[in-house]
């Protein structure tokens, strides 16, 4: 399955899930530093 950043549309590898460069938000997919630009703040996940 072949999954980009919502933002910058590049691929994110599976090790950047398991590391916490990139997450799964609502079926949305993220890396770390793509949404901190664009949502202004950091993803902190409990």
């Amino acid at each position: 399955m072949n999954k980009q950043c919502t933002l910058c549309n590049e691929h994110i590898e599976a090790s950047e899930f398991q590391f916490g460069e990139a997450y799964e938000l609502e079926d949305e997919y993220w890396h770390a530093e793509c949404y901190a630009e664009y949502f202004g703040e950091a993803l902190e996940l409990a």
